[in-house]
């Protein structure tokens, strides 16, 4: 389903849409994505797992790769940093999702 913000607009428009066309817009999206599931295009286990219904996990991963930038752009500076100093930029982030993601992109950086 697409997200729509919340609006208090009476005359049922959020921004250019009224909320029938969001609907639409919406029933659309949602047959396209199912359609790419039936062509095996897109998996429903990958689907799930990068999008959680509060946002948490596509938060923690924005979060951890602006630590991971931050570590790089300190070491093409020169600069010495704790994963203390890491791990302190990823507050709520579980500190096994912080290791993996900086492992990970350590990784593609090494391989890369």
């Amino acid at each position: 389903m697409l997200f729509v913000p919340f609006s208090f607009d009476l005359d049922e428009q959020c921004g250019d849409w009224t909320r029938e066309q969001l609907v639409q817009q919406n029933d659309r999206f949602v047959a396209a994505v199912e359609r790419a599931f039936e062509l095996g295009l897109e998996s429903r286990a990958t689907a799930e797992a990068s999008c959680l219904m509060n946002g948490k996990q596509r938060t923690d991963e924005i979060t951890i790769e602006l630590a991971w930038r931050y570590l790089r752009s300190s070491m093409d500076a020169g600069r010495d940093v704790s994963s203390a100093a890491i791990i302190a930029r990823c507050p709520g982030v579980a500190l096994e999702r912080v290791r993996a993601g900086v492992r990970r992109r350590l990784m593609e950086s090494v391989g890369s």
